[in-house]
Parts: structure tokens; sequence; C-alpha cells
């Protein structure tokens, strides 16, 4: 397979690449893409310094056979007709290279951020909480599973890894986040801000008359008395994520 690739500038304007192998658009072009970096590139026979993070837009396409002119009509004026967009396989490449940038052993909070999307909601509360934890069993997971989702609370997880890169990890790859930061835990303030960090869709929930910290204090939260109310609010709230989705 031959791979070609446009790249969107912050002024408009594109940089054309085609007829290269995948690893070399995986590691000259993608990865520093996804970390900011600074790198040379060889634009129109000149080396040239592009900062990606001036890159708007990346869009990526395959073909079997090389690109070439094809009577007066140039390789870029072929790769910007419209019939051109049948070979787009983006959104396949950028999978595939955000799973290589996490590994297990990957200590970095962005490239977490690039794990594949999975159909799961993973929750953040306190454990041991009697209250608390009949509303996960009672409320919380049959209602991921009325809307086709998996609940992950970090304690059922039946692993021996590490729980701090568990938690994280389930973080970044979860469809939906429910935050309950009933109980004023510590861990809970931290989790929920990685989520926000990396842009999660969560949502925030509170028991009545628990006291709620200055800094999320700002931001819209289910209060609940009851399963019953948490049930009630609780899938209103996913009913209306989903369906934007």
């Amino acid at each position: 397979m031959h791979y070609h690739s446009k790249l969107k500038k912050g002024d408009g304007k594109y940089h054309y690449f085609f007829n290269g192998g995948l690893d070399w658009y995986k590691k000259t072009l993608l990865i520093p893409l996804f970390n900011g970096q600074i790198i040379v590139l060889k634009l129109e026979g000149k080396e040239v310094i592009v900062n990606m993070r001036s890159i708007l837009e990346v869009e990526l396409y395959k073909t079997k056979e090389l690109l070439e002119p094809v009577g007066d009509r140039s390789i870029i004026q072929l790769m910007n007709e419209k019939s051109f967009d049948k070979f787009n396989c983006t959104k396949e490449i950028l999978n595939e290279v955000k799973q290589e940038l996490v590994t297990n052993e990957s200590k970095s909070l962005i490239q977490k951020s690039f794990m594949k999307i999975e159909d799961q909601i993973f929750v953040i509360m306190k454990f041991g909480d009697e209250q608390l934890d009949s509303a996960y069993d009672g409320v919380i997971v049959p209602l991921a599973e009325e809307f086709n989702l998996k609940a992950i609370r970090v304690d059922k997880i039946e692993d021996s890894g590490k729980i701090s890169d568990q938690i994280l990890e389930n973080i970044a790859k979860s469809k939906i986040i429910i935050s309950d930061l009933t109980g004023e835990r510590p861990n809970c303030y931290y989790e929920t801000g990685f989520a926000h960090a990396i842009g999660k869709e969560i949502i925030l929930t509170i028991k009545e008359n628990e006291k709620l910290h200055f800094d999320l204090a700002g931001h819209r939260f289910i209060v609940w008395k009851t399963e019953a109310d948490l049930r009630k609010k609780l899938k209103e709230r996913l009913k209306s994520i989903l369906s934007d989705n």
C-alpha cells in the first residue's frame, strides 16, 4: 500500500505528502503531531522547520497503486478531487497510532488521553460506603446496561496491576465518567481533575447536604437524596449525552 496526506496549517495553506510508507507517516508526521513537536521536513525540495502545533487538520489516504499525474492533472490536483475521498483512511491510521503511543509501561498522561474509547462508564467514588456501594450496584450498573455500556469501578477490577495506572487508563478509555464526590475523598477530586484535563464527558453527582469544595462548585451537579432520585436524574443525563453522540 502507498500512503498520502494533506496537512492544513493555521494560515489555511496545505502541505501535501504522497507515495510514502506507513511507518514514515507514523514516525515523521503523526507522533510529532500528537506530541506538538517541532520537526524538520522536506518541502518542495527544501528542508524546513515545521511546528506541528500549527497543523489544524490532517487527512490520510491509502492506495494500492503509486499516485502519478494523470494527463494535465498533478498529484495534488488528484488528491483534491472529491473522488479521492474514497481512499481516506484517517480514522483507521490514527487509531493505530494512538494504540502504539499508549503501552502498558507508558507514564505520560498526555499519551493516555489518546487511548481508544470503549463502550464503558468509569465510576469515581468513595469505596466502602454502604449507601454509595448500593447506589453503584443498584443504580449505576443497571443504568449503564440499559444504554449498552459497561460500568467499571476500580475496586471491582480483578487485576494485579497498579491501581493508580488502572484508574487513569480506564478514565482515558471510557466514553463517560460518573464522578460522585460524596465523602470529600481527595483521590476522587484528583481523578475528576484528570478527566477534566483530557476532555472527558463527566457527570458529577453528590448526595444532598454533602460538602462540595469551591473548585468544582460552579459545575453542574446531580444532587441526589435517594437511589430512586439518582436513577431518574442520571438516566435523563445519560439520555441527553448519548443522544448527542
